[in-house]
This record gives structure tokens, sequence and C-alpha cells, in this order.
């Protein structure tokens, strides 16, 4: 998958986000429930052998994913937890895209900071950081998105 198609299905996935899930966005939901939506919408909008995660802790099939602690903000652990991915599952060659997402009201932390650290030690291709607007600052559209590539 290159560039053009990654950033084509993201479009597609958070336009679908915004137009028939507005709800959660403007009822300021767990981000979680938020994220599960964009994977589903990626996941229609990708072709195999890509596959859509929401949360997906693993490198190939047995490894926690873990990236040095020094590249992560302060409290946090090596171990870590991206919001949603596109890779081929169990390879642990071919991750596409790592995204991460904050909803409006929460502090973004150390996000961009995990987003390179994932593309420099788990070889994603690309990072995305989307900011939803949540709640009081829902607008349309309810998201916003910063693209890392290597």
């Amino acid at each position: 998958m290159n560039e053009d198609e990654a950033r084509q299905a993201v479009s597609v996935a958070l336009e679908k986000v915004n137009d028939e899930d507005a709800d959660l966005l403007r009822f300021d939901v767990n981000e979680r429930s938020i994220t599960h939506r964009l994977g589903m919408y990626l996941q229609e909008a990708v072709e195999d052998p890509w596959d859509v995660d929401v949360e997906y802790n693993r490198v190939g099939g047995d490894e926690t994913k873990e990236v040095p602690e020094e590249l992560l903000t302060s409290g946090s652990q090596g171990r870590v937890v991206p919001d949603v991915i596109i890779h081929q599952r169990g390879s642990g060659e071919h991750n596409i895209l790592v995204v991460e997402a904050k909803k409006s009201g929460n502090p973004s932390g150390g996000d961009r900071q995990k987003i390179r650290a994932y593309m420099q030690h788990l070889d994603y291709d690309y990072g995305l950081f989307v900011r939803f607007e949540t709640g009081q600052d829902f607008d349309d559209p309810g998201y916003s998105c910063e693209w890392q590539c290597r």
C-alpha cells in the first residue's frame, strides 16, 4: 500500500466516522469507541492482504510491541498499544500505518512522539495523529489530522 492509498483509505474512514457516527463525537464517548469505528471503516477501505486492528499489542504473533522507553514521554513503559494500525497480522514485517487519536478535551501528551517511535522501531511506513472534536467542541468536520512519513 502506497502513501496515496493509505491517505485515501483514512480520508474515507474519517468521513464515515464524521457522517455516520457524529453522535459518538457529540456525546463525547470514550476514545476507544471512536477508534473502534475508525478501525471498522478503515478495514472496509483497504483491500487484502491488509488487516486493520485497534489496540493491537503484538509483533508477529508472540512478542509484545515495545519501543525504547527513552523515546516515550515520562511515565510511559516500553510496551505500547497503538490506537489503530494497518498491517499484515502475524507477519511482524508489513506495517503500513499507525494511528494515535485523541479527543479534543484530552491533552495529546506524547502521541506524536509515540508515532515517531513506532515508525522508527516497529517499521511503520506512515503515522497519523487524529484529534477528534467532541462534546461542545464538535463541529463539522469533527476531526483534524497530522501525517508523518518516513
